[in-house]
């Protein structure tokens, strides 16, 4: 999925929902009577350090996750190279007054689902339980920070959009800035605050903290709610990291009716695929794991940043929901599929 700049922006038709939304959103950063709250952020829209993308697809289904975590992978491997203060600000083609309840329930189950297409490792020194004061979202290697703003958002202004709309701050962007060993943290905090009173007209959530204060949880000020009410309800967030990364392994069977009856479930079927040279397929992923093993020939898969190249007797293991393409080498390549994980018996 594509991302893009504000300069790129400017390229599509007045008239089309992408460039509407991007407008809207540019004229909080141009407003001189009252100033949008988020430093870094006024800082890296004027400097065109913010990246856009856009996604049409139905914001409670499957294919809006896939396409944001496609965006994810292109933009957290190379944020630091936009520059000191870069986002991703995605927006959705969704502007109905669904609720605010409605709302927060579409953004956390679409954390869930890109979530399950990350390739890499949560970071090691990251929790994986929300109620830990140093958790964050993370994905493909990279700690977060989320907001999400939503056409439901009428009060606490700062949080309104016009589309439902997620952003995604990588936390690098705040060292040094805001947190702990930050100097100048509590006085860039306040002048926040006062800011951020300014522009809503409503005192601040009290779910807003500095991240690594103990008494603070990041996962509160991703979805803020209209009224001061302090949230008693646990994360709606379950990290459920993978067991199986994608892995290669190599082996002797090269024999069809072999590699079949290995791979056969005890009830059910296995496919038998050939790709002729060269053949294409285009970035999909499966809802099941899948084992790929080759007969002859030889396969690319592409999936996140990383690519493997498997040859006749290797047996490639595919998680569910894994964003991965191929592409046949120059002779077409012969494999078997089977829908579950399966490695090879010992000696075989």
């Amino acid at each position: 999925m594509r991302i893009w700049d504000k300069n790129e922006i400017q390229d599509c038709l007045a008239s089309s929902w992408e460039r509407v939304s991007y407008d809207e959103f540019s004229k909080v950063f141009m407003e001189r009577e009252r100033i949008f709250p988020c430093t870094l952020g006024v800082a890296g829209f004027n400097n065109n350090q913010i990246r856009f993308g856009f996604i049409s697809d139905d914001i409670d289904s499957v294919k809006a996750g896939e396409n944001l975590a496609a965006m994810l992978q292109s933009y957290l491997p190379y944020a630091r190279k936009f520059g000191k203060n870069t986002s991703l600000v995605v927006f959705f083609n969704e502007e109905r007054e669904l609720g605010i309840e409605n709302y927060e329930r579409i953004f956390w189950d679409l954390l869930k689902r890109i979530s399950f297409f990350d390739v890499k490792a949560w970071p090691e020194n990251v929790p994986k339980t929300p109620d830990d004061h140093l958790w964050e979202f993370s994905f493909a290697g990279e700690p977060v920070f989320v907001v999400c703003n939503t056409p439901s958002h009428r009060v606490r202004r700062s949080r309104y959009s016009k589309n439902f709309m997620i952003t995604f701050q990588p936390r690098w962007v705040f060292e040094g800035i805001i947190g702990e060993g930050a100097p100048n943290s509590e006085k860039i905090k306040r002048e926040i605050r006062r800011k951020l009173v300014l522009f809503d007209g409503v005192l601040p959530s009290p779910d807003l903290g500095a991240y690594g204060d103990k008494s603070n949880f990041e996962w509160k000020q991703y979805f803020l709610k209209e009224n001061n009410d302090p949230r008693s309800e646990k994360c709606p967030f379950t990290y459920k990291g993978r067991n199986n990364l994608v892995e290669v392994i190599s082996t002797d069977l090269t024999v069809l009716d072999d590699v079949v009856s290995q791979l056969l479930p005890p009830t059910g079927s296995v496919e038998v695929q050939y790709d002729s040279p060269f053949r294409v397929h285009e970035q999909h992923h499966h809802n099941v794991d899948e084992t790929l093993h080759i007969i002859c020939g030889e396969i690319t898969f592409y999936y996140g940043e990383h690519n493997v190249t498997c040859r006749a007797g290797d047996r490639l293991l595919l998680p569910a929901m894994t964003l991965h393409k191929s592409r046949a080498g120059d002779h077409g390549c012969l494999y078997v599929i089977a829908t579950r994980i399966i490695r090879p018996e010992i000696g075989g």
